[in-house]
């Protein structure tokens, strides 16, 4: 087992409840191997960046401009079909 240390950190209250609710539905054992274990994918791939950076150089500034975009647009379209899906739920009462 790894090492562990307690730290305190400030969080959106709805973030808070969400991860909470998935506590309660087993999706992890406490909130803080919640937190760590969608915390854990993220620093492989900074790390995965930062070789990839070092190695064949960052991207133009063009090609960040147009990721971030294309993150964007592909996170709002995501939004909105779970969106549609939840209001379609509640008019099937």
């Amino acid at each position: 087992m790894s090492k562990t240390r307690q730290i305190s950190i400030t969080l959106p209250e709805d973030l808070i409840e969400r991860i909470k609710a998935a506590v309660d539905r087993g999706e992890a054992r406490s909130v803080s191997s919640y937190i760590a274990s969608r915390l854990a994918p993220g620093v492989i791939m900074d790390a995965l960046f930062a070789e990839w950076n070092a190695d064949r150089g960052a991207p133009s500034p063009e090609v960040s401009a147009w990721s971030e975009r294309e993150l964007d647009r592909a996170f709002a379209e995501q939004a909105a079909q779970k969106g549609d899906a939840h209001n379609s739920g509640n008019s099937a009462a």
